[in-house]
Order: structure tokens, then C-alpha cells, then sequence
């Protein structure tokens, strides 16, 4: 087996341990955190040839994406979510 196998073997069996503690954690959730996701969106241009239109890329825009996390306190799980729940009614006039 070379030592390379050995790193391989190694990590999937730590992943393992992890995701089994995970698992049978009964998790006790943190504070939650605003944790925006940030994305890539691919930007083009117009480009005329002639007659012939031809989009050409010219780079990324960056886009945020509310999204919310949570960690365990027991076994440092991270949760996120993107979905919001009305948590507060006021009358509206």
C-alpha cells in the first residue's frame, strides 16, 4: 500500500467516525448566524461581427444569497438554511 492509499484510507475513515458522531449527536443548536452565500454569475456583452450577434463573456458579477447557519455545541455540525418563517405579525393600517 503506498503512503498515498494510507493518507486516503486514513481520511475516509476520520469522515466515517465524524459523520457517525454526527448522526447520533442529539444536537444542541447555537445561536443562529446571517451567513450570506456569495455566487458567481457569469456576465456577457454584446458583441457585433458584421451583421452576426455574438454574447461574449467578459468576467463575473457577484451575487449575494441570504442564507442562515447554525452550529452544534456538542459536535460542531453546521446547518444551513435558506427559508424564512414569519415569526412576528403586526396590524397593518
Amino acid at each position: 500500500m503506498t503512503r498515498e492509499e494510507q493518507l486516503k484510507r486514513e481520511y475516509e475513515n476520520k469522515l466515517l467516525a465524524l459523520r457517525t458522531e454526527q448522526s447520533n449527536c442529539n444536537h444542541e443548536w447555537g445561536e443562529v448566524e446571517y451567513d450570506p452565500e456569495i455566487q458567481n454569475i457569469p456576465k456577457y456583452e454584446d458583441r457585433f461581427i458584421g451583421s452576426d450577434y455574438m454574447p461574449e463573456f467578459v468576467g463575473f458579477d457577484k451575487k449575494k444569497i441570504d442564507r442562515w447557519s447554525r452550529t452544534c455545541k456538542k459536535c460542531g455540525k453546521v446547518e444551513y438554511t435558506k427559508e424564512q418563517v414569519a415569526t412576528k405579525y403586526e396590524p397593518k393600517f
